[in-house]
């Protein structure tokens, strides 16, 4: 069972994902409340079958800063970079599959351009290559929006609608 969790804040907010152990142990604890379960999935106990949980609320105030071990930032992936850019090309505005997208630096690597949110874009093959190691202003090009890093909670909602 590697299906992850989702726990929502009290506000039914989107907070992180965890293993259905952490998410029992907040609702045993009187913590957390299922929200909804699997439609199939069950975790079996001495006591019987339990529904294997997909959506946990927790029922109390939750300090952001009291959670332990959560980064609070998405991570920068090829992934993440294709949600928050919604699957166009940056340049074109071709829409794009996961598989043939690429990832273009705005500021290329060889100029001193860093692997940051800020530096990245999702890119048709074409624009790409048209662009190589060059900046925009060199090839004429331009970015349809400014590339943000984006909190984890949009990614997060994205992933799951």
């Amino acid at each position: 069972m590697k299906q992850l969790v989702l726990m929502l804040s009290t506000g039914f907010e989107p907070l992180f994902q965890t293993t259905w152990k952490r998410a029992l142990s907040a609702v045993f604890g009187g913590r957390a409340e299922i929200i909804e379960a699997h439609e199939t999935l069950t975790i079996g106990t001495s006591s019987g079958d339990f529904p294997y949980p997909v959506k946990v609320r927790f029922t109390s105030g939750v300090m952001i800063g009291k959670l332990k071990g959560i980064n609070r930032h998405a991570p920068l992936s090829k992934k993440n970079i294709y949600l928050r850019d919604e699957g166009k090309c940056q340049y074109c505005h071709k829409n794009l599959s996961m598989g043939s997208c690429t990832i273009d630096h705005i500021v290329p690597k060889s100029k001193g351009g860093m692997n940051r949110w800020e530096n990245v874009a999702l890119a048709c093959s074409k624009c790409n290559q048209k662009k190589g190691a060059r900046l925009l202003s060199e090839v004429n090009m331009s970015l349809t929006k400014k590339p943000v890093q984006p909190p984890l909670n949009d990614l997060l909602f994205i992933r799951l609608t």
